[in-house]
């Protein structure tokens, strides 16, 4: 569940110590980078020039360039030259898996700027091997509703349809939906956070000892 890993992780960070703990930051801030895109979205820019992370978030920064591109040849040519530092790094399977969100990118970018491209012309601005490729991977992203188009095989092109006015779905709903859950387990957190201060059972188990101890030496005498 790629959301529920977003939420842990941006807890992760936002909890982890500015001063210490750099190794740990830059490995969540990894992951959430890579969790980010697999959910659809394209990270802040601001995020791999943070103080301390900038060498170490440079092969993510090109990736999420290639991914926002929508060029898959692109993408794999930059995995391809991180390859040994990914793995290192023990995200290389979930990059992987990026593939497919590249071609969605690329396909929203062409179905904006055309409303009619040929098959092997989404086929070249993909990278993608071939039209019979191209028509599968258009086949799929319609099904999953990605593009509003309609596929003319005999022709060979595609023909998209007219843009939808967003604010009459659902996808603003959903997204203001996901912001206040957002909010909801901060302030949640915090309230957690004040109820139960750091080391406030410290003074409890001093207390403890103090009584046993003041129980042992009254039996002494």
């Amino acid at each position: 569940d790629y959301t529920a890993s977003f939420s842990g992780l941006s807890q992760c960070l936002r909890k982890a110590p500015t001063n210490t703990g750099v190794g740990f930051r830059i490995a969540a801030q990894r992951l959430l980078v890579v969790v980010q895109m697999l959910m659809g979205d394209i990270p802040e820019r601001h995020v791999f020039f943070t103080k301390g992370m900038k060498a170490e978030l440079l092969p993510y920064l090109h990736i999420t360039q290639a991914v926002r591109r929508g060029d898959l040849a692109v993408f794999t040519e930059v995995v391809s030259k991180y390859a040994t530092r990914l793995q290192q790094d023990g995200t290389y399977t979930l990059i992987s898996r990026l593939a497919h969100q590249v071609v969605k990118a690329g396909l929203r970018n062409l179905n904006v700027s055309y409303s009619r491209l040929s098959l092997e012309d989404v086929a070249h601005r993909l990278g993608l091997p071939s039209a019979t490729s191209a028509e599968f991977v258009v086949a799929k992203a319609v099904r999953d509703g990605v593009l509003d188009a309609t596929i003319h095989h005999e022709e060979g092109y595609v023909q998209s349809h007219e843009l939808v006015d967003v604010y009459a779905t659902k996808e603003p709903a959903l997204a203001f939906h996901r912001r206040i859950a957002y909010c909801l387990t901060t302030h949640n957190d915090a309230v957690r956070g004040m109820r139960y201060p750091p080391d406030a059972y410290k003074k409890q188990l001093e207390a403890s000892r103090g009584n046993r101890r003041k129980r042992n030496d009254d039996k002494t005498d």
